[in-house]
C-alpha cells in the first residue's frame, strides 16, 4: 500500500524560507509530493508518509503536522466526536516523542476567550498534562483558520522547536539563532580541508553548524570574553565538535599569520544588547581589516548585521566587496548576512 499523503507547514526566520525549501527537498527526493509558500515565514508541503529525516532539518524553526477539522469555529472542537479525534492526533504525537511530554501548549488567536480557556482546560484534563507556564509546552498545537475553510489543528513533531538545539548547553546574551548561523554556513562555498575562522565567535554556534556540515574543515573561534570563549567551547563540546580550536583573543588584531582563512565569519555586534553605535563605529572597519589580514585570496567572509548603512560605509576604501545579501527578519528586528569577497578592482 502506498504510504499516506500528509500535509505540514514549516516555520522559518523570515528571509531564509527559500533555504529551508532547498534542505526539504534535498532531504525528501521523491516522496515530496508538493510545496508552496504560506505567509511570510512559513510554507507547506505534501509528502508521502513521516520520514525520520524531518526531525533533523537544520533550517527551520519549527514543523507542523497539518490536520483539518470541517468547522465554522473553534467551538466546534469542543463536541464529543470532534474533541476525541483531536486527542487521539496529540496522543499519537505524543507517543512519537522520545521522552514522554511534560507540559501541553495552544498557540491561538483569541487564546484567552473563554471558548479557548475552556478548550485548553479540557484538553488538560484529557491529556493528563499542565499547561506550560509560556504558553507552548512539549506537546505544542496551533490553531489556524482554514485557508479553504474550516480550521486547522498543526502538531509540532518535537518536544522542543527545531532551532533549539541540543548542543547550546550554555546561553549567552545576544546568541545567535542557530537556524540562521545555519544559513550563515550555507552561503559560501569552501574548498576541502579549509580553515574557516569565526570573528566574535561568543558561543561558537556558527562554527558548530558549519562543524556538522563539513568534517574536515580545520574550525578556529576567536574572541575577546574569556566567559563567551568558555560557553562556545562547552557547546562544542557537546555537539561533539571537537575540531573547533577556541582562542582568547582580540577579533580587531589576532596573533594568527596572514592568508590563514578560507573562509570567515562573524556576528557583530548590533548595538542593542551588545555594544553601541559609537564603539561599532570602530570595531567594524577594525575587524574588516583584520580578515582582510586573514584572508586567502579566494576568501569569502559571511557577515551578520543590524548596523547596515554603518557597514556598507565601512566597506567603502576596504579591502571587501558585497557578493551577495540576504535580509532577513530576527526577534522583530531586520538584519542582513552579507557574503563578501576580496575587491579584486582595489
Amino acid at each position: 500500500m502506498p504510504e499516506p499523503l500528509c500535509e505540514y507547514e514549516v516555520e522559518a526566520v523570515p528571509g531564509i524560507e527559500a533555504l529551508a525549501m532547498r534542505e526539504l527537498r534535498a532531504k525528501l527526493g521523491s516522496r515530496l509530493v508538493w510545496m508552496r509558500p504560506a505567509r511570510a515565514g512559513f510554507f507547506r508541503f505534501g509528502c508521502r508518509g513521516e520520514p525520520a529525516s524531518l526531525n533533523s532539518l537544520r533550517s527551520p524553526i519549527a514543523l507542523y503536522a497539518v490536520r483539518h477539522f470541517d468547522i465554522p469555529r473553534p467551538r466546534a472542537l469542543l463536541g464529543n466526536q470532534r474533541f476525541t479525534r483531536l486527542c487521539e492526533l496529540l496522543r499519537a504525537r505524543a507517543s512519537a516523542f522520545r521522552c514522554p511530554p511534560s507540559s501541553f501548549g495552544i498557540g491561538a488567536a483569541g487564546s484567552d476567550s473563554p471558548v479557548m480557556l475552556r478548550l485548553r482546560a479540557e484538553l488538560v484534563a484529557a491529556l493528563g498534562l499542565p499547561y506550560a507556564a509560556d504558553g507552548k509546552g512539549h506537546l505544542y498545537m496551533r490553531l489556524l483558520r482554514g485557508d479553504r475553510g474550516g480550521w486547522e489543528a498543526l502538531l509540532r513533531t518535537t518536544p522542543a522547536p527545531l532551532s533549539k538545539r541540543a548542543y547550546r548547553k550554555v546561553n549567552v546574551p545576544g546568541a545567535l539563532n542557530a537556524t540562521v548561523a545555519y544559513a550563515m554556513t550555507c552561503l559560501a562555498a569552501a574548498p576541502a580541508n579549509a580553515t574557516a575562522v569565526n570573528l566574535c565567535s561568543g558561543s561558537s554556534t556558527i562554527l558548530i553548524e558549519h562543524a556538522l556540515s563539513q568534517p574536515t574543515h580545520r574550525l578556529l573561534a576567536i574572541d575577546r570574553d574569556a566567559a563567551r570563549l568558555a560557553a562556545g567551547r562547552d557547546n562544542a563540546a557537546a555537539g561533539k565538535c571537537a575540531r573547533i580550536t577556541h582562542l582568547l583573543a582580540d577579533a580587531r588584531a589576532t596573533p594568527l599569520p596572514c592568508q590563514r582563512a578560507d573562509l570567515l565569519y562573524a556576528d557583530l555586534p548590533f548595538g542593542n544588547l551588545i555594544g553601541t553605535h559609537a564603539e561599532n563605529a570602530k570595531l567594524y572597519p577594525a575587524i574588516l581589516r583584520e580578515a582582510a589580514r586573514l584572508a586567502r585570496p579566494q576568501a569569502k567572509f559571511v557577515v551578520l548585521t543590524h548596523e547596515i548603512k554603518l557597514l556598507r560605509r565601512c566597506l567603502r576604501g576596504s579591502d571587501w566587496r558585497i557578493a551577495a545579501e540576504l535580509a532577513i527578519t530576527l526577534s522583530g528586528l531586520h538584519p542582513r548576512i552579507f557574503v563578501l569577497d576580496m575587491d579584486r578592482s582595489a
